[in-house]
């Protein structure tokens, strides 16, 4: 037996060290979550700024409908806009909010008004909304307030500390972007440092970011550094276009484009303070399409070819030559022109899209036409053409047969058609189609040889539809308002090349009945869905007499 004094330090010494492990791995666990994190934060590599320092902008409901068509499920928005979080809920797209730079010195001061913060600005929007991070601030070091630079880390560490304690810090990264201004040289990559009246208020932010697994923001754009220096800059350098590139002798490494230098730059500045296992995530970038006459490379020309070519660069998902390891992931800046942007009129100019929805240069997104497109559902307006009502509400499309009509398609973010009058026939069917997908009102690139077939249980069905090029050219040999009774049903192509098919309004929209696509790289047949439910009642029969009303209906058309 132990005497009572020898049990009470034996318990101690237990409790002790049972003590010290825990925190141990608390340590560990933060460190492992953060690099879980970091994944979760950002989906893919490619993600868009969401700026509304504007008057002429769509709402927030139909921005959520023009990202999910180009396929954009990464935005970073700068501030905490409630209508905006409440219209992105259950998109499933993820979003860095901000806390504006003027709430810092108050967020920095107050635990409690931090929890505020995000009890008002977070708390309620989740899981719905899919928040992954809070930008603490934008450009705080390097600017002319020395007041925010000191209450920066402060703020940071607040609204973490806020996360932790309700459980969420393991969904919603806390993260400062800054400007190239925090360097004190950048060229070449190899000779970056910060800046020496920037370290220490960086290097004690970084290490807090460390601790919590958070990447290095940083704003990149080679537009700006041309735009200051076009005499010694090539543009091609910044353009991602065939050019001599640079050779940093130190590294050894060879740059054929300025962005990947300028985030190379940056590891290697991270490394020079101890920060060499520091993920770095381009923030902001971009390039714009209008400016004064002061600033060199601002037209629609070279925005389209830098955006075009770093979209490539982004998908392709490699590293930097630095970094070989490390997948680059960039915020393009910005999604709209922003009308009311002080500043030189490039500020004004950065946008991917115009404030009605159409793309402002073509750089490949899928689902997206020019706006000089004969008629795109990006421009978010009511239309009545012959009797077909097409319309944007709350992120839907409503296509109707009539406007006096009660029956309607909805096509929302489902791959399949769903029908306010016959839900049943879509899940009772849904497992027997070859590929669902959308067909009215979006393009599809197809082989040449692809075929149509019928929703099981359908012994018929009217199918309304042309092949359209990208210039808007049909390119099929099937008549519109044909009438299809055998499954599969073969279309033929007058041409070669990339193909895309659009399904108009007719009858079939009216009771849930959809079309399958089977795609095949040759003309081999593809063998018919089984049939376990007899046909619809209404299913159409024979030619409806107001089939002349379709070729003067409109067709929503949205390209790759």
């Amino acid at each position: 037996m132990f005497s009572s004094s020898t049990s009470f330090f034996l318990c101690l010494l237990f409790f002790s060290l049972t003590f010290s492990h825990v925190l141990c791995m608390r340590r560990v666990m933060t460190l492992w979550c953060g690099a879980v994190l970091g994944d979760k934060i950002f989906t893919g590599t490619y993600g868009v700024n969401y700026g509304r320092v504007a008057d002429n902008l769509p709402p927030p409901e139909s921005v959520v409908t023009l990202l999910k068509a180009a396929k954009i499920r990464n935005i970073r928005i700068y501030d905490a806009d409630h209508q905006v979080l409440t219209a992105f809920k259950g998109s499933g797209i993820g979003i860095i909010i901000c806390l504006p730079n003027e709430l810092l010195k108050e967020i920095s001061g107050s635990e409690d008004r931090a929890t505020n913060w995000i009890k008002q600005n977070v708390e309620p929007f989740l899981p719905g909304t899919r928040i992954r991070g809070i930008a603490v601030g934008n450009e705080i070091l390097g600017g002319t307030d020395l007041g925010l630079w000191e209450a920066l880390l402060g703020a940071a560490k607040n609204l973490y500390s806020v996360l932790d304690r309700l459980g969420l810090a393991h969904q919603i990264q806390v993260s400062s972007p800054h400007s190239e201004a925090v360097f004190s040289n950048s060229y070449p990559p190899s000779a970056c440092t910060f800046r020496e009246d920037v370290l220490p208020f960086m290097k004690p932010l970084l290490q807090f970011f460390s601790q919590i697994g958070t990447p290095f923001y940083i704003n990149a754009y080679p537009f700006l550094a041309y735009k200051n220096d076009p005499q010694h800059i090539n543009i091609n350098y910044a353009l991602f276009k065939k050019n001599p590139g640079i050779y940093d002798a130190k590294t050894k490494l060879h740059y054929d484009n300025m962005f990947l230098a300028q985030i190379d730059a940056a590891y290697i500045a991270l490394e020079k303070i101890g920060f060499d296992k520091m993920e770095v995530i381009v923030s902001e970038t971009g390039w714009a399409s209008r400016g004064d006459d002061n600033e060199a490379g601002a037209t629609v020309k070279n925005a389209r070819t830098y955006n075009k070519n770093l979209r490539k660069l982004l998908l392709k998902k490699k590293g930097t030559p630095y970094r070989p390891k490390s997948v680059v992931r960039a915020y393009i800046f910005a999604l709209f022109n922003e009308n009311l942007k002080p500043g030189p009129t490039s500020e004004r100019n950065f946008g991917l899209f115009k404030p009605d929805g159409s793309i402002a240069y073509d750089i490949g997104f899928t689902g997206l036409v020019p706006s000089s497109a004969t008629s795109s559902f990006l421009s978010f307006k009511q239309l009545c053409i012959s009797g077909y009502r097409i319309f944007l509400y709350n992120g839907f499309y409503n296509l109707c047969g009539f406007p006096s009509s009660s029956s309607c398609v909805i096509i929302g973010d489902k791959i399949e058609f769903t029908s306010e009058f016959n839900d049943s026939l879509d899940s009772r069917h849904k497992e027997r189609m070859w590929l669902e997908m959308p067909l009215v009102g979006e393009f599809h690139k197809m082989p040449p040889h692809i075929k149509i077939g019928l929703l099981a249980g359908l012994s018929e069905l009217e199918i309304f539809y042309h092949l359209i090029s990208r210039e808007g050219n049909i390119i099929s040999a099937n008549p519109i308002g044909a009438v299809s009774t055998t499954n599969p049903t073969n279309i033929t192509l007058n041409r070669g090349g990339e193909h895309y098919f659009i399904c108009g309004v007719g009858r079939h929209c009216s009771n849930g009945q959809r079309l399958a696509i089977a795609v095949s790289a040759s003309s081999t047949a593809i063998p018919p869905a089984a049939t376990t439910a007899p046909p619809s009642s209404s299913a159409p029969t024979s030619f409806p007499a107001f089939i002349p009303l379709l070729f003067f209906s409109l067709f929503i058309i949205i390209s790759f």
